[in-house]
């Protein structure tokens, strides 16, 4: 897939979902920041009170997919979406992931998004913390680099 036909699909999907409160991140994340040649998927993060009406919109022009439960991955919300010349589509609300007996939650903060080349994007530094959450080490030190590179970038 090309760079342009990614950016393409990620500004059909904000524009769709402009009314509600939702960020893009995981690997499309990393690929805008220059991290990732090749994203995997497209994550979506949405407020929990919006998940039902985002399902609903996205069902319009995507194939809903079939989601077994997860052994720790226990969010609130969680659905994938399908369509011929796309990523797929992962939507998730109400992250929690179960750790040495213990369910850890993080909280969504859409007033963190910022829309960028009509893109609406999380935080790096919050897809760090879900990486860390979702046990992604690799992905972490990605970002970690990255953050501290900016505030370096910053201070000179």
């Amino acid at each position: 897939m090309s760079n342009n036909n990614l950016q393409a699909q990620l500004q059909q999907l904000s524009s769709l979902l402009q009314p509600y409160q939702f960020g893009v991140g995981g690997s499309c994340l990393l690929w805008q920041l220059g991290l990732e040649t090749t994203p995997n998927d497209i994550d979506i993060v949405c407020s929990e009170q919006d998940f039902a009406a985002i399902c609903q919109v996205l069902s319009a022009d995507f194939k809903p997919q079939l989601t077994l439960p997860h052994a720790d991955y226990v969010s609130a919300h969680f659905a994938c979406f399908s369509r011929e010349g796309w990523p797929d589509i992962e939507l998730m609300a109400g992250i929690a992931v179960k750790q040495n007996h213990t369910v850890v939650s993080w909280t969504f903060k859409p007033q963190h998004c910022h829309w960028q080349d009509g893109v609406c994007w999380m935080p790096p530094a919050d897809w760090m913390q879900l990486y860390q959450l979702f046990n992604r080490p690799q992905r972490v030190a990605q970002l970690r680099r990255y953050l501290v590179q900016l505030r370096l970038n910053s201070l000179s």
